[in-house]
């Protein structure tokens, strides 16, 4: 582990974070409010702070334990840099919880957003933003040349497969069907009546399935089915591939057909809906906001049109936590293609137990072999992220919390959804701290997090 080379590529990447914290200036500016110094000291720090540890270290090629320990310093460290903006406005801790619920596009809050200043609003959704495209994305745009290094930090950011041959490439490919995206949603948001800070800020956090609103009441806030339907589209464009993305920029639509995680998305969508709409029946609207919750639980964007959840919905809607979005999305979870194979390996596992020893008996899903290597790892990261999902829930419960709104905060929180049973701002520190933890684990795909404790925990026996 050269722990010296992640130093200076964190140095990089808290170079960026410095001059992305400046843009919210733009917004003080025009809507004349007196909201620099908060950015303005945020910048200076993150950017101190990451020249000394870019210059003083040289970057060396990483392997991908190391990218994995960079991937997991990276998102503590610009979350606590990127907690600056809010110190004016939060408590610490609060500030913190704020950011790493942006950075890890989760929407959990603490706040009334209505209460913040647009810059500071502007700077909350941006944050979600970076974290859907991904801030390691971010450092492989800008630096083309790491050699090998840069398909290790592309792997350690949850990426599971290329659009191109090359890294750098699939990263182009990446922003710019992003980019594309997040230009469409700001003018369907602006045309079906949103105003235009608001559809700016909802682009963000839609595209990123992040889920932190301008409003309070969030969607409900609007009262507007259009403004429904463009989220439901955003939230179902950031909640798929890119890899499906770029074949349907390159108008291969057989290929969303064909696919196997595009039809298991709509069939849940499709049961879930009818379930989720039977459970709000005292609902003036039930089929209305169940159809709207149902494709926000499972996209992991939480965007709600209601704070008042009947109890078998408080059971439906973490289901769908759970399970989240494609793989190469900005969605959370364990991921659909994880979930169709578990499914599927069901079926599979009683054929082969049927059959004589000798037999091979292939395993496949998405028109794609399946080696047993693959589902064993596929099987031991489902129960790490169960067993991390009821530790969690168990924890909160023992605070005083029920545990059926322990089990759903803490689904969306590794989720990284952002529907919430709970009033997050009375929350007690390490309720917080859970929760944090959570969210990291979440984006992070728990990995490399675990690499980087356990990184820590070698260092400090060798003292």
């Amino acid at each position: 582990m050269n722990f010296k080379s992640v130093l200076s590529y964190l140095g990089f990447m808290l170079v960026i974070l410095a001059i992305l914290m400046l843009l919210p200036l733009a917004v003080s500016w025009i809507f004349a409010e007196d909201v620099y110094i908060p950015f303005i000291f945020g910048a200076v720090t993150s950017f101190a702070v990451g020249i000394i540890l870019y210059k003083k270290f040289e970057m060396e090629p990483l392997d991908l334990g190391s990218a994995m320990v960079l991937a997991g310093v990276t998102f503590i460290a610009v979350s606590l840099f990127g907690s600056v903006p809010y110190l004016d406005h939060l408590e610490p801790v609060n500030a913190v919880f704020e950011s790493v619920s942006g950075f890890t596009t989760t929407g959990l809050t603490t706040v009334n957003p209505e209460s913040l200043p647009y810059s500071v609003l502007f700077w909350r959704s941006l944050t979600q933003w970076i974290g859907g495209v991904g801030i390691l994305v971010i450092f492989l745009l800008l630096l083309s040349s790491p050699g090998t290094s840069s398909y290790y930090i592309y792997r350690a950011e949850g990426h599971p497969q290329r659009i191109e041959a090359g890294v750098h490439s699939t990263v182009k490919r990446i922003f710019i069907i992003y980019g594309i995206y997040t230009a469409i949603g700001i003018i369907l948001f602006a045309l079906v009546g949103m105003p235009v800070f608001d559809s700016f800020a909802h682009t963000f956090t839609s595209i990123s399935t992040g889920g932190f609103s301008v409003r309070n009441n969030s969607i409900g806030a609007y009262n507007n089915p259009l403004i429904e339907v463009v989220m439901i589209l955003m939230m179902v464009l950031g909640a798929t591939s890119f890899f499906i993305h770029d074949k349907l920029f390159k108008r291969k639509f057989t290929e969303y057909v064909k696919n196997s995680e595009v039809r298991l998305f709509w069939a849940i969508i499709i049961v879930f809906s009818v379930l989720v709409s039977l459970s709000f029946l005292s609902n003036p609207e039930p089929f209305r906001t169940g159809i709207f919750q149902t494709f926000s639980a499972l996209t992991g964007s939480g965007f709600t049109l209601t704070s008042d959840y009947p109890a078998l919905s408080k059971l439906l809607l973490p289901i769908l936590m759970i399970i989240g979005g494609f793989a190469g999305s900005t969605a959370g979870g364990l991921k659909l293609v994880r979930v169709g194979i578990l499914g599927k390996a069901v079926s599979w596992i009683s054929k082969k137990i049927s059959y004589p020893l000798s037999a091979v008996v292939p395993f496949k899903f998405n028109r794609k072999v399946i080696r047993e290597e693959e589902l064993t790892i596929i099987s031991i990261f489902s129960f790490i992220y169960i067993l991390i999902l009821v530790a969690s829930t168990l924890a909160l419960s023992f605070m005083g919390y029920t545990p059926i709104d322990s089990f759903f905060v803490s689904a969306s929180a590794e989720g990284t959804v952002g529907l919430t049973t709970i009033e997050i701002s009375g929350m007690n520190p390490l309720g917080k701290a859970i929760l944090m933890i959570d969210m990291l684990l979440g984006r992070l795909e728990i990995l490399p997090l675990f690499v980087l404790f356990y990184t820590i925990y070698l260092g400090l026996r060798k003292r």
